[in-house]
């Protein structure tokens, strides 16, 4: 197994929350995020806008951060929302230093609302260097409800119920174009491999080379980096 969690860029986090408008999605579940230290906290939804909570720690020292003005969300649709507004960090190219290692920052990135029926979205920041984003965040209450019982079943050490789960849900999210797609793929992988499933790990590798999921660049160059 590779980290925690199996693969440490991959974040499929614990809870879930109803996702129309007015409502809010406590620590959404989503694919690939960069840098490490950023993490989702709260997607809040209303009839004039979207607000992503979220937080950054500091891991260095004379560590410094900001978001530039050139962030959107990105929906699958082609629709993207620009920056509006952000609470807790500055715009680049103003900073804000982190006071010690270990400090961690919370802030709120504002947007236009979302379109209707929107299931997940990109945040991606668009800088010269050290830009961050999230990628596949789910804002479905049924897919984190699925992807939580994986989790909680891998706690247990049932992987063959966590196995199932994701054998379940992945031809749905394969044929929507779902944003998480990918990272299901690579936690099935890892199950496999560590329960000797050889010829559906052979399988499910050759179908994930074949498939045409969001994100399939970056997705791929993690099964390489773990061997297949």
């Amino acid at each position: 197994m590779v980290g925690s969690k199996i693969i440490t860029v991959i974040i499929l986090v614990f809870f879930f929350c109803q996702t129309l408008k007015g409502q809010e999605v406590i620590k959404p579940n989503y694919g690939l995020k960069n840098p490490e230290p950023v993490e989702v906290i709260r997607v809040r939804l209303n009839d004039t806008k979207t607000l992503v909570d979220m937080s950054i720690q500091n891991q260095v020292r004379d560590g410094y951060f900001c978001i530039d003005k050139n962030t959107f969300i990105e929906v699958i649709d082609g629709t993207r929302l620009k920056l509006e507004e952000v609470n807790g960090l500055p715009l680049c190219p103003e900073i804000y230093e982190f006071k010690s290692v270990g400090e961690k920052v919370y802030f709120t990135l504002v947007f236009d609302e979302l379109p209707e029926n929107t299931g997940w979205f990109d945040i991606v920041e668009y800088c010269d260097e050290n830009c961050f984003s999230v990628l596949g965040l789910n804002l479905d209450d049924e897919i984190n409800k699925n992807i939580n019982a994986a989790f909680s079943a891998m706690d247990r050490l049932e992987p063959e119920k966590a196995i199932k789960i994701f054998r379940n849900i992945l031809p749905s999210l394969k044929s929507s174009g779902h944003g998480i797609t990918g990272s299901i793929y690579l936690n099935l992988v890892e199950l496999l491999a560590a329960n000797n499933l050889d010829d559906e790990l052979r399988q499910l590798v050759s179908d994930f080379k074949e498939s045409n999921i969001p994100h399939k660049q970056r997705y791929l160059e993690i099964l390489i980096n773990l061997g297949y």
